[in-house]
This record gives C-alpha cells, structure tokens and sequence, in this order.
C-alpha cells in the first residue's frame, strides 16, 4: 500500500509537470500568432511570419502530443500495478457462512452507523426497508447527540449545549470515570482567552474550575489541580498567545477531538460502543482480508480446512484501539479460550485452558497419575481439577 501511494504522489507531480509544459507550448503559439496578426498584410515579412506561426503551432501540437502519450503510458502503469498490488480472490471469503444467523445484528450495526453519522434519513429509509424497528426516542437521543456536535465543530464553536447535557448527566459521567464536563469547561476557557476575553476568563475558571482541583472537589471527581494551575498561567501570554508555549493548546484539532469525547461519553450513557462497531468491523475486516485470502487459497489448494469456523487460522495485527479484550490461547492445545473453554490456572501459577486440564486429569498426556493428581506440563508443580481456579481476562 505505501508503494501505491508513492506512486501515485510521482504520478500527480509528473502530470502537474507536463501540464505545465504544454502550457508553456500553447502560449508560445499565441504569442507567435499575436505577432503575426500585428505585421501588416503588405509587408515584406507577413509571409515570413505566418509561415513561423504555422511552425510553431505545428511544433506545439507534436509537444502536447508527447506529453499526452507519455501521460497516458504512466497511468496505465500506475494502473496495472494497482490490479497487480490487490489481486486477491474474494471468491474464497465472500461464501463464508459465519454470518448467515448474524443478518438482524448486521443490520442493525449499518442502522445505528447511519443514526451516529446524523444521516438521519437513510436510518429511516433503511429502518423501513430492512423491517427494523427504530424508536422515536433513539432517533430523538441521536438527534441530539448530533446537533449537539455539529454545533461544537460550526465556525462559532458553540459549547452551550454540549456543556448544559455534561451538567445534567454529572452524576452518571462520574460514575463511569468520564471527566467530560472538565473537557468541556476547560475548550471554554481557551475559547475565552483566544477571544481576547481574559477577565471574562478569569471570572470562567473561579465559577467551574474549583469543583475539579478545589476544595469543593468530590471525592469520586479525580483532581485536576495541576492541569488548573498550569491553565492559570496563560493570562501571563494573553497578549501573544499563538507565540507563547500555550500556542499547541489553541490549535484547531482540539474541536474535533472535543467532539469526539462529547460523541463517545454520549454513547457511553446509552449503552453503546464509542465507536461505530460497522466502523471497527469494516476497519478491522479490510485490514484482515490480504491475509485471510491468501492463506484461504493456500487451504483450498491443499484441500484442508479451518478447524474451526468462528476462527480464524492465523493471527491478524490490528493496532492497539482496535484491542478491546484480552485473548488468551491455550499453550498446550493451541486453541483460543471461550466461555465453554475458560482458562484455568493451577496452583504453580501456569495456566492452560479447561479442556487441557481435563486431558491431563484423565492421564491422556504422559505424565499424568491415575489418582486424578497430575504434573504441570510446564514445571515440575502437581496439581489437580480441585486446585485449578479460573482466570478472568
């Protein structure tokens, strides 16, 4: 993918250059065919320089010619090395069954997307035509969760409704570790500041800064003191923001990553994920697809298959916000714990999953000591089914 990329960025420039060139022909023929116009029709030299007019236009079209065709061989390239570079057979992939008794929770995933983009009506038309049914409030909530944002992310930057719903809902943030309303209070702050409004600022900050680093502060709010006091020292730069050391403090990303928090804590209240789970799914998905096809292919020509169908056969590497949960795999029968499957730990600390432990306790690995007490197959520690605990990730 990064070869495509710089590629494609030697593509653009080559086609900027040679619009350029061709540019510069085309107004080398204007010129020498204003300066034909101008000589006049009885002079010695209207012959002559018609005739190097027609030349250069002539010369000019073989130019623009040879940019084209040298423009057009290097896209075609470009071309054959994207069919080259995602060749893949969606054909092995595309046939899976593991999502045929899974089509309500799809459709479902695509409706609540649709509902946390504010495309409010394609939720419906889709809600209609997928026969699913949507809630007023859920689209009243999402509404307002929406407006909300959109308000936060205008030019004006309006925090009036973002900061009324962090204030209303203070008990349940806190109660879920979320300091939202400090988010919020503190974007109003620098707002404030930037605005050249330092007094009102001032004024800002001894009305809501006290609850998050003050005495007033509850003991279920964690202290923000520290970010408070460094915050206090910004009136000393008022005049020369943007060239003091709070200039990254003012930049434009804070909005959006406003926004986002205000998104996420929105969702958090409602039960739902903070993130889109048809996002993640598909994010995650294009990511696994060049590594599930290939190995897919190598499977089918060997004429084996997956010992598992909710598995995959290989690892996938996703990036760490993309991990939501631990995943332990058992080191002695390879395979991934579930909840029928539960990793045990026994007494010297190793831990395998239940099925393993079975094994060793029924004496089919060697070893193992008929009495129900086996040895641990990684140390020398004994052990036995009522000294294994279960290990929760």
């Amino acid at each position: 993918m990064d070869s495509l990329v710089r590629d494609c960025g030697k593509l653009a420039k080559h086609q900027a250059a040679s619009s350029q060139k061709a540019l510069a022909a085309v107004d080398a023929a204007i010129r020498q065919l204003e300066r034909a116009r101008q000589t006049q029709a009885e002079s010695e030299e209207w012959s002559a320089s018609i005739e190097r007019a027609k030349a250069q236009v002539d010369k000019t079209q073989l130019q623009i010619a040879e940019h084209i065709k040298e423009l057009y061989a290097n896209v075609a390239k470009y071309g054959k090395h994207v069919e080259k570079a995602f060749k893949m057979d969606l054909q092995v992939v595309a046939e899976s069954p593991a999502f045929e008794d899974k089509r309500e929770v799809l459709a479902q995933s695509v409706l609540q997307h649709f509902l946390r983009e504010g495309d409010f009506e394609t939720a419906g038309s889709f809600a209609r035509e997928a026969q699913l049914h949507l809630p007023h409030e859920t689209q009243a909530q999402f509404e307002e969760m929406y407006g909300t944002v959109t308000a936060m992310r205008s030019p004006e930057h309006d925090l009036t409704a973002a900061l009324a719903w962090a204030v209303q809902h203070r008990g349940e943030l806190e109660a879920h570790g979320i300091l939202l309303e400090f988010a919020l209070h503190r974007l109003r702050f620098l707002q404030l500041v930037e605005l050249g409004k330092a007094a009102e600022a001032l004024q800002y900050a001894r009305q809501w800064f006290p609850r998050f680093g003050g005495a007033a502060r509850p003991d279920s709010v964690p202290s923000q003191l520290q970010e408070i006091e460094h915050l206090m020292g910004i009136f000393i730069y008022a005049r020369r923001l943007h060239t003091s050391p709070y200039a990254p403090l003012f930049g434009e990303q804070r909005w959006e990553d406003g926004a986002r928090a205000f998104s996420s804590a929105f969702c958090t209240l409602l039960g739902l994920s903070a993130t889109s789970p048809l996002s993640v799914t598909v994010d995650a998905g294009a990511r696994a697809l060049p590594i599930v096809c290939k190995v897919s292919g190598l499977l089918r020509d060997k004429k084996v298959e997956w010992s598992q169908q909710n598995e995959l056969a290989v690892e996938v590497p996703l990036p760490d916000h993309m991990r939501f949960h631990s995943i332990f795999a058992c080191p002695v029968s390879k395979e991934q714990a579930s909840a029928e499957n539960p990793p045990m730990m026994m007494p010297c600390g190793h831990v395998v999953c239940k099925a393993s432990l079975d094994k060793l306790a029924r004496g089919v690995r060697p070893g193992a000591i008929a009495s129900g007490r086996f040895k641990c197959p990684y140390c020398p520690g004994m052990s036995s089914l009522s000294d294994a605990r279960r290990v929760y990730f």
